[in-house]
């Protein structure tokens, strides 16, 4: 009787072997084109956000990119020659820095924020204290400088909290006001805001010195008044210390929306769009 013989199992096996060695040859090659795939869809999105960046700083003058460099401080101080005699071409970037002779509060706040809006620097505008319950003001403002007045680089920070005592702000001022180095700040006033009572016009006033102190252009916003002769009073100081102080007042009465509200600011600080030449 002949005997099977055993090389078909050993070809079986063989067959096997090459098998796997082709699935896994294709299953590394199948992750490397996934890998070049998403190396290039880095590459692609990477290349159009730069593109995109670039768009929008060419609405602000190229011009900005030169005035731009003085921001980029080192200490407080512009970027000196360094101990071997070279420039230091690694700035760091700090905030705007008006210098001791620009302090807004030594010249009208009004100049000061028209030099702002027409010079190519962007600018960061914060608004804080007790703002309406659901008001967008803020936003519709940061609209209003990317469309209008073709800011688009210029930062809104919303630090509005509606129902808030003016102490919460004298008491947070690093963290709602501060760190985010204000070239406008917008102090918003409203009945809860004010209801400090006897203390409110030391409050303000030492709140107001605070804000000054930053080196900041300070508006106030007098929120629609409530019939109680307290809040009446305490308008009536606001006014006095906008006066005194030379500090555009944005009286809120009468407004219906946030457009409104807008509009209100804008015609206070008497902001004009630029004139668009050929």
């Amino acid at each position: 009787m002949t005997s099977h013989s055993s090389f078909p199992l050993g070809d079986s096996g063989r067959s096997r072997r090459r098998l796997l060695l082709i699935q896994a040859a294709a299953e590394e090659e199948e992750k490397r084109v996934r890998k070049l795939a998403r190396a290039a869809q880095r590459t692609a999105d990477k290349e159009q956000k730069e593109q995109t960046n670039d768009d929008l700083a060419g609405v602000q003058t190229e011009e900005a990119v030169g005035r731009a460099v003085p921001e980029l401080i080192d200490d407080g101080t512009l970027v000196e020659a360094n101990r071997d005699g070279l420039e230091d071409d690694t700035p760091r970037l700090r905030a705007f820095d008006p210098g001791e002779n620009e302090h807004p509060a030594g010249k009208n706040v009004l100049e000061t924020i028209h030099e702002l809006m027409a010079g190519p620097r962007p600018a960061t505008w914060v608004f804080c204290g007790d703002g309406p319950v659901e008001t967008a003001f803020p936003d519709q403002f940061a609209a209003e400088l990317r469309t209008t007045f073709r800011r688009p680089l210029d930062v809104v920070v919303n630090t509005l909290v509606p129902d808030s005592p003016l102490e919460m702000v004298l008491e947070h001022l690093e963290w709602q006001l501060a760190r985010f180095h204000p070239d406008v700040v917008n102090l918003v006033i409203g009945s809860t805001t004010s209801s400090t009572g006897p203390g409110f016009a030391t409050t303000l006033v030492t709140l107001v010195n605070q804000l000054q102190m930053l080196r900041t252009a300070v508006v106030l916003h007098a929120l629609a008044p409530d019939d109680s002769e307290q809040f009446q009073e305490q308008v009536a100081q606001i006014r006095s210390l906008a006066s005194e102080r030379n500090i555009p007042l944005v009286d809120h009465s009468g407004v219906h929306d946030d457009r409104d509200r807008v509009n209100r600011l804008c015609q206070t600080l008497e902001l004009q769009p630029p004139v668009h030449t050929d």
